[in-house]
């Protein structure tokens, strides 16, 4: 594990999957000081044997995706948050406060929360939206990808056509 980088982009469990089941979590590394928590990489190595893209996910954890330790100030607000979140939205959430950070989330209670406590927040369709700004993929990626994840993934969202996010 590695300590937390300054204004962290923390990823939470959804985000890596989505994206993992299109095999391009390497577009998760190019997000500005990009880390997850050991809650997720939990819930990941949990998951890998229902869900074998999951793996994908795994194997960018690291130098790729740094885990961070989570520190007593950080472990406080996890435990406040106990009660409101799952425990790897808890750290998630907790180390984007913490640490002045954005968090990566397409959870909705974990949303919510980030924005009433000012936190920055983001989701699998704002990475998309990124990356398809950045020139890393065509926006027709991007919708096909939003497509399979509805599709085959049970991925909730507003609107499954990608132009309707830009």
């Amino acid at each position: 594990m590695s300590s937390v980088p300054p204004d962290p982009t923390v990823l939470d469990t959804t985000a890596l999957s989505n994206f993992a089941y299109v095999d391009r979590v390497d577009l998760l590394e190019t997000l500005p000081r990009v880390c997850t928590v050991p809650e997720v990489r939990a819930e990941l190595r949990a998951g890998v044997a229902s869900y074998s893209h999951l793996q994908h996910a795994l194997d960018h954890l690291g130098d790729g995706i740094p885990v961070v330790e989570i520190d007593e100030s950080t472990a406080e607000v996890v435990r406040e948050l106990e009660s409101r979140l799952d425990p790897e939205e808890a750290e998630a959430f907790a180390v984007a406060e913490t640490c002045d950070g954005t968090l990566v989330t397409d959870d909705g209670p974990a949303r919510t929360l980030a924005r009433n406590a000012d936190i920055p927040v983001t989701g699998s369709i704002g990475v998309l939206i990124r990356v398809v700004e950045d020139e890393r993929i065509e926006a027709s990626t991007a919708d096909s990808w939003l497509k399979q994840w509805i599709d085959e993934t049970d991925y909730r969202a507003p609107s499954r056509e990608f132009s309707d996010y830009r």
